[in-house]
């Protein structure tokens, strides 16, 4: 899991510089022992103030976080702008969201021969649209190629069997991901440095050996790990089993997404938080930033025992809140090596961090690594209680996410929403195409509002622009999501009984 140590000597140097961190295990125990020294100094000056802990001699208590709340006027005003946009923009049926989509991106290219790309047909467009929702939507082949005309089943056969993998994928994904962070509108809700990533369980009742129970669905169940910008661009997923924890999959997302968004700062639950991912991060020059269950029950650590804590000390004086610097330092450049093999390749973050997890604290090792996420969990959680703009930030991000998740779920309706797929591949194509039709359908709707706000001035209905950050672009009502019934006016019969005409639905 280490990368050579010829690749690793040629490399180190600006491995450490990327991250902003000492090359130099003595420069580096430095550089800790200050970030921490002035995050507990922050902390301790902004304590007075701070009306969401209260330390107590035997820990501390948080209050209630107050929401973001909006005046009554504000609140008048989102509406209205709600609903002037829903007026303005139009519906559409989710083929045609797709291949509008397309005509804009071209990100069906990627699922079609190299020789093919240039002299595409109609029909080629139509046939691999045909098949991203046939697994996006759950719809399985069989009864996609029974709902669409002049798309047979062997067409969408062969463009699965050989052109639905997971480069293709990801790369138009990246497309789409990209135009998303291109478009003027975007920059209302975030400019990309930050994202969140959550997980999202689908029923599994196909009977295959890797398939884990969820005592939350009381049923077999998959999950689908997914990853969002603050611009609502989705630009990452993976499946993975439901009893699994969240934490080592998080890199995973930030390091191998093929899109040009590169967030600085990433928010999780606790499901995705590990205290080797807060050492993981600053190794890339990323922060951590999950909202930790039982926040108060929290141990933080100390390097210095003879610094003064003010109403923390009592907190800190056990031995066992002591960091071992040594332990860092001594391992330092292998720990750099360790995380340098997750960007060049060598290894999967997500399976490395795993076999981690799973060496213990008996591995020297693992304890480095362990006691230096410490200290960054420290100074997270300092900062975290002393700085209310950064909960309103792991909140919104972590909310972006459950917006996704419901979108998903009205997509993803076929087979009554449960998961398919008889080995990873299959599943990753499923999760893939759904997170592809889900960032389809972002861009579509922030194209429509961009088109609406340059070709209508709110102002002049006595709205207030400034409010549409308070609008959510993940919307789904004027889109038609489960296709249309086409009524044939040729089976219209006579009633026997009562002499009235029947329309029989086809």
């Amino acid at each position: 899991f280490f990368l050579p140590e010829a690749a690793w000597a040629t490399t180190r140097q600006e491995f450490f510089r990327k991250a902003g961190l000492p090359a130099d295990a003595t420069t580096a125990a430095t550089d800790l022992t200050a970030r921490l020294h002035t995050a507990y100094d922050r902390f301790l000056a902004a304590l007075p103030a701070n009306a969401y802990v209260t330390v107590e001699p035997d820990g501390w208590r948080l209050s209630t976080d107050p929401a973001e709340a909006l005046s009554p006027a504000e609140e008048a005003g989102v509406t209205c702008l709600r609903a002037w946009l829903r007026d303005k923009v139009p519906t559409i049926r989710l083929p045609d969201l797709l291949l509008t989509v397309d005509h804009d991106l071209d990100w069906t290219r990627h699922f079609l021969p190299l020789g093919q790309r240039a002299t595409r047909t109609a029909d080629d467009v139509c046939q691999v649209v045909a098949t991203i929702m046939a697994y996006g939507c759950n719809l399985g082949p069989e009864t996609m190629a029974r709902l669409t005309t002049d798309v047979t089943y062997a067409d969408i056969q062969q463009i699965a069997d050989w052109y639905l993998h997971e480069e293709a994928l990801r790369a138009a994904l990246a497309d789409i991901v990209n135009a998303i962070a291109a478009l003027d509108t975007t920059q209302v809700w975030g400019d990309g440095r930050a994202s969140s990533s959550d997980g999202q369980r689908f029923l599994f009742p196909r009977r295959v050996l890797r398939r884990t129970y969820s005592h939350r669905l009381g049923d077999y169940a998959l999950e689908f790990y997914t990853f969002i910008a603050n611009n609502y661009a989705p630009f990452y997923t993976v499946p993975i089993e439901c009893t699994e924890r969240d934490a080592p999959y998080v890199l995973d997302g930030l390091l191998y997404h093929e899109s040009d968004l590169d967030p600085e700062e990433h928010y999780t639950d606790t499901h995705g938080y590990v205290e080797l991912n807060f050492a993981a991060f600053p190794m890339f020059g990323k922060r951590f930033c999950p909202r930790i269950r039982g926040l108060h029950r929290q141990w933080i650590y100390r390097i210095d025992p003879d610094k003064d804590y003010g109403p923390l000390t009592t907190l800190l004086r056990h031995s066992k809140r002591a960091l071992h610097l040594d332990w860092i330092t001594a391992h330092w450049d292998q720990m750099g090596q360790f995380f340098a093999s997750f960007a060049a390749g060598h290894t999967t973050a997500s399976i490395a961090l795993k076999r981690l997890l799973a060496c213990g604290p008996r591995n020297h090792f693992y304890r480095a690594v362990r006691e230096l996420g410490r200290l960054y969990k420290t100074i997270f959680i300092l900062d975290y209680l002393t700085d209310p703009a950064l909960r309103r930030r792991v909140r919104r991000g972590l909310l972006q996410g459950e917006q996704l998740h419901a979108l998903a779920r009205h997509v993803h309706y076929g087979k009554r929403g449960h998961a398919d797929g008889r080995d990873f591949q299959q599943q990753m194509s499923r999760a893939s195409c759904l997170v592809l039709i889900l960032a389809a359908i972002i861009y579509w709707q922030i194209l429509e509002i961009d088109r609406v706000l340059r070709h209508w001035d709110p102002a002049e209905d006595g709205l207030d622009p400034a409010l549409l950050t308070h609008i959510s672009p993940i919307g789904w009502d004027n889109i038609v999501l489960y296709g249309e019934y086409a009524l044939d006016r040729s089976l219209v019969a006579r009633s026997p009984r009562h002499g009235r005409e029947l329309v029989v639905e086809n």
